[in-house]
């Protein structure tokens, strides 16, 4: 949201201290965020698992709360600059919020083929992920609910999944876990599976809105601007 403001407003010193805080914060929460899925994920194989795995996850976690607690601190005291909406063109930000949906939608429209025929393409699942959930977020920014944005929902907590799985087979092979490990053995046949929900997800959902209907997702944001 703060993106689509004008260049004006983002560059004043408020919002730039803003803006540092915001980053700060979301960095220390998503890290913590992913070690809270990691250790959901390894504690179903717990008693697969090399000893003190899950107690220096435990240990990594804690680190990450601090560091979020104190970015969290920095943010109190660095609130949004408060803004004139009256300053803020509606027809613009629409204009630019269209030019953004169209960008994002024709990027998930291009690596979606590459992914939905090779499960080995660890790298372009987990960029189609970013960019579903970037995706999904500028459709919110809509006041209207737009027919994509329910199977984009769905899509992301797919691909988190996969997501999810791959950071913990590759948590436990930089730990020296062989591939033959009963874990990860477990793990793969998790990933493999939900590998399929998603492609099967994706055939579903493309047969019932029309293969180009994730590259029209701006066109209802561009409409309102008329």
């Amino acid at each position: 949201m703060r993106r689509l403001l004008p260049g004006e407003l983002r560059s004043t010193p408020e919002s730039k201290r803003f803006g540092a805080a915001l980053k700060s914060v979301l960095r220390g929460t998503s890290q913590l965020r992913d070690i809270d899925t990691l250790l959901l994920t390894l504690k179903a194989h717990g008693r697969d698992l090399p000893p003190g795995v899950l107690v220096n996850l435990g240990n990594q976690r804690s680190d990450a709360a601090a560091r979020s607690k104190v970015a969290s601190k920095v943010l109190a005291e660095a609130p949004p600059p408060e803004l004139d909406p009256y300053s803020v063109s509606g027809r613009k930000l629409s204009r630019k919020l269209g030019r953004r949906l169209s960008r994002q939608s024709a990027s998930v429209a291009a690596l979606l083929p590459k992914v939905v025929t090779d499960e080995a393409n660890i790298s372009e699942l987990h960029t189609l992920r970013k960019e579903v959930k970037k995706l999904r977020y500028l459709l919110e920014l809509d006041e209207r609910t737009p027919r994509e944005l329910p199977t984009l929902t769905k899509w992301q907590d797919s691909l988190g999944a996969i997501h999810d799985l791959d950071v913990a087979m590759a948590y436990l092979e930089d730990r020296g876990v062989g591939p033959g490990a009963r874990a990860v053995s477990g793990l793969k046949k998790e990933r493999h599976l939900a590998y399929l929900r998603f492609v099967n997800e994706y055939r579903n959902d493309s047969d019932s809105l029309g293969d180009d209907r994730i590259l029209a997702a701006g066109v209802a944001t561009r409409r309102s601007e008329s």
